[in-house]
């Protein structure tokens, strides 16, 4: 069996060494869950891709996509990429992408912390987004459902006026790389404390890749 964490990819190459040290968190455990190796492959940008890999892969396969907001990747270019896996005759499954899981916010909340700010102060949590709003409502979504007190989120898309005053932001981004920085230049320009670093370096990030990899 193998699990392919099924990532974007970035041309910034601390996106890649984020999640490289998930799939390492994430690997020992499957591996004694007998579901064999894990592969970290992306969509674009980095490699291996998904058509690199497709043929070597003959055993029972798991995709997890690595997107925590149904944004374009996540609905046209996640469906195109999985059929690769499956070219050398592998049985794949595919899994739920990482959104709207609670674990998601528990990963923000490790952020702040690990970088020594009030674990009660509150967070503004920030998407990238697109014309279309769905990165924004899903993100909205799952605050609604699991609310934390003084939370809000926006999209760089579509700002909210004062929404970082009296709050920590926080990118709602897995790894470091372009969406990253345009949030963290969001925060400087506000004057408001910025939490550097990607959800995928929290342990509640790597709990939720195995509830997804083990079904």
């Amino acid at each position: 069996m193998t699990t392919v964490l099924l990532a974007h990819g970035s041309p910034d190459p601390r996106h890649a060494a984020t999640l490289e040290r998930l799939r390492e968190r994430v690997a020992g455990p499957l591996c004694d869950a007998a579901k064999g190796e894990t592969r970290l492959v992306y969509i674009e940008h980095d490699h291996p891709q998904p058509l690199e890999i497709g043929t070597t892969l003959t055993d029972e396969v798991t995709v997890v996509p690595m997107l925590i907001t149904p944004a374009f990747h996540a609905r046209v270019d996640v469906p195109a990429a999985v059929r690769a896996p499956g070219a050398g005759g592998a049985p794949v499954r595919v899994a739920p992408a990482l959104g709207g899981d609670p674990l998601l916010l528990d990963a923000v909340d490790e952020r702040p912390a690990a970088a020594g700010h009030d674990p009660d102060q509150p967070v503004l949590l920030v998407a990238g987004g697109s014309r279309s709003g769905r990165a924004g409502q899903s993100i909205r979504t799952l605050l609604d459902a699991h609310p934390r007190a003084g939370w809000l989120t926006m999209t760089l898309a579509a700002p909210r006026a004062g929404a970082t005053t009296g709050r920590v932001v926080v990118p709602a981004t897995l790894a470091e790389g372009v969406l990253h920085d345009k949030v963290a230049l969001l925060a400087q320009a506000a004057g408001s404390p910025f939490v550097p670093g990607g959800l995928a370096d929290t342990a509640a990030a790597a709990s939720l890749v195995l509830r997804r990899a083990l079904g």
